[in-house]
């Protein structure tokens, strides 16, 4: 500072009078009274230029702000067939002896991972809690394992449970998971989709069943008969709630009789459909309708030529537990966990046993986790725009292949076929109300 203000003080102009034009010579004291005001201005103009010149540096370099957790598009770019591609294919890769931080700008944050956080609802209390507890486990291992292998993108796949009869935390999973898996007991939240919930009747938007509608199921059924000889009509024990639909499915394709459920035994209501010469039994109805109007058709001695029909939900409820259910028929999505294949001896490795709804949600785990692998985010639209297929279900967008089914002693096996006439399961569209393609 001393250096500049000699420098000022050797300028000419500070030795000026007021006018600044050099014509009038002011005396050294006065000079060196007016100058000085001058020089601060001059000194506090330096001051600011050098600050100005030298902030960048001063400031660091610019940051990259995070972004909000969501994944973005850059991280599942489409790959050269259009197969979509999960973060580890499109992240920089570490060079050997580094890391990718020092791939980096400066200053610049690695980019958010997609997490996948499944949610699991079932059931803590009451008849359903030990069912409830052996889904958990399924699932449990299942995560387990896919993490074992890399999980999604990298990243561990978290899951999220919640007891049934919870409705808080119930209503609470869509702002802490990406998708519901499998489970049972409750009814779906808003604002989250629900993979194969292990309860036939929970549906609405966002829910991918893995069985069809009671009336799918009896078109289904109906198509099926359809190829048979029918020297008479399908009897139908119509009773209350959903499974009602499965009539209107069956007389949709083939002729029908119908008796409403009236009594608690159903042995009216199966006598009456033998009078009609009816050429197989169908219950329209609950499992528990279900079985008792086949005890009361194994009671009467009554095996109609066609055998007998049930809605799907019977697979849910224990029916293969009742005698009198031998060779009764149904359509499922998903293989019996005792059933030949891969897929449900894969099932029993990871400790699953007889429960269907385990086995359920077991392979709605194995969906979210592909859909996710693929499409980097987990939804009734990204299930929708895609192909699925592994050795427990097979899938086209959200239509699944349905397979026929035939009680016997070891619980529902695929039926080669009905009535003797060979089957031939087609794919089915299992309606999604609200869903846009």
């Amino acid at each position: 500072m001393a250096r500049v203000r000699a420098w000022i003080r050797a300028q000419p102009f500070f030795a000026m009078g007021d006018d600044g034009d050099g014509s009038t010579a002011v005396p050294g004291a006065v000079a060196s009274r007016r100058w000085r005001p001058r020089a601060v201005a001059v000194c506090v103009l330096l001051v600011l230029t050098l600050l100005a010149v030298n902030a960048p540096r001063l400031r660091g370099p610019e940051r990259v702000q995070r972004g909000g957790g969501e994944p973005s598009s850059a991280m599942f770019n489409a790959g050269p067939e259009g197969q979509a591609r999960t973060p580890a294919a499109t992240e920089p890769q570490t060079p050997a002896g580094g890391t990718d931080a020092a791939r980096r700008p400066l200053g610049s944050v690695p980019p958010a991972r997609f997490v996948l956080r499944l949610g699991l609802v079932v059931p803590t209390r009451g008849t359903g809690a030990a069912e409830g507890a052996e889904v958990a486990r399924t699932v449990r291992r299942r995560v387990d394992a896919a993490n074992a292998a890399g999980g999604v993108g990298g990243s561990p796949i978290e899951l999220v449970l919640a007891a049934a009869e919870d409705g808080t935390a119930v209503a609470a999973l869509p702002r802490r998971v990406s998708v519901l898996v499998g489970g049972f007991g409750a009814a779906p939240p808003t604002g989250v989709s629900w993979l194969f919930p292990a309860d036939p009747f929970v549906g609405g938007p966002g829910v991918v069943p893995a069985e069809a509608s009671p009336e799918v199921a009896g078109q289904q059924v109906g198509d099926l008969l359809r190829g048979q000889r029918l020297d008479g009509p399908v009897g139908v024990v119509v009773g209350s709630g959903p499974e009602s639909a499965l009539a209107a499915g069956l007389a949709s394709k083939v002729p029908t009789a119908t008796a409403a459920a009236a009594s608690g035994t159903c042995v009216s209501e199966v006598a009456a459909l033998r009078r009609d010469r009816a050429v197989a039994l169908a219950v329209a109805g609950p499992p528990d309708l279900a079985a008792r109007c086949l005890r009361a058709a194994a009671q009467a001695l009554w095996s109609p030529p066609l055998g007998t029909i049930v809605a799907p939900s019977a697979a849910y409820a224990g029916l293969e537990n009742v005698n009198e259910a031998r060779g009764a028929r149904t359509v499922l999505g998903l293989p019996w966990p005792e059933s030949p294949g891969s897929g449900p001896a894969r099932f029993r490795a990871a400790g699953g046993t007889r429960s269907y709804r385990a086995l359920v949600s077991f392979a709605a785990t194995e969906l979210a986790i592909e859909v996710a692998r693929q499409k980097g985010a987990v939804s009734t639209a990204a299930v929708a725009a895609g192909a699925w297929r592994s050795d427990l279900f097979d899938m086209t967008g959200t239509s699944i292949r349905l397979v026929p089914v035939v009680m016997g002693t070891g619980g529902w096996a695929p039926a080669s076929s009905m009535g003797g006439a060979p089957i031939l399961p087609p794919v089915l569209p299992v309606p999604i109300p609200g869903l846009s393609s």
